[in-house]
């Protein structure tokens, strides 16, 4: 990720945080959501409103890739006026203008991934927030092709080799689920 960011590829973090990656001698991030704790979700549905709203989706992926019922719900529940940035502003602490530029950012990128931590999936709110980040990746079509997706990291990488090999009882190595 260092190396891509030091050729040029923009940056958008969302942690409470002032993390090492917001700005180093070779690397800034492009915009740092600084949200509150706990906002994650709603910070995920504003700038998936910007994308819907703005008419900045995949139609395209949409259709060829999604349940077009389900993705109609989500679409109309995203675009109510309580999932705008701005009035999202006072629940995130995260300034309109900077959820929406980084929207306009991630959904016209040409490659555009996601990458979340620990933080978000250990929230109380983490299914939720992977759904939401999920969502936002489906509807702007970075997924399914190389150097886009939406990347869990692991706290250790023992964890993630293991799962990928793997070792749960219904998947083979890959994530093949295990047909009975």
């Amino acid at each position: 990720m260092k190396k891509r960011l030091r050729q040029g590829a923009k940056l958008i973090i969302a942690d409470p945080r002032e993390i090492d990656l917001v700005k180093t001698p070779h690397v800034q991030a492009d915009y740092h959501l600084k949200l509150r704790l706990g906002t994650n979700v709603a910070l995920i549905n504003a700038l998936a409103h910007v994308v819907v709203t703005e008419k900045l989706m995949d139609e395209a992926f949409v259709n060829a890739r999604c349940d077009i019922a389900s993705f109609a719900k989500w679409e109309t529940f995203i675009a109510q006026e309580h999932n705008s940035p701005e009035a999202t502003e006072s629940i995130t602490g995260v300034a309109a203008t900077d959820i929406r530029a980084a929207a306009r950012l991630y959904a016209t990128a040409n490659n555009a991934a996601i990458y979340y931590g620990l933080g978000v999936t250990e929230h109380s709110q983490g299914s939720t927030m992977v759904i939401g980040i999920a969502n936002l990746a489906m509807a702007t079509g970075n997924l399914g092709r190389v150097g886009v997706g939406v990347n869990p990291l692991r706290g250790q990488n023992n964890v993630q080799g293991s799962c990928d090999m793997g070792s749960f009882p219904h998947e083979f190595p890959g994530y093949r689920h295990v047909c009975l």
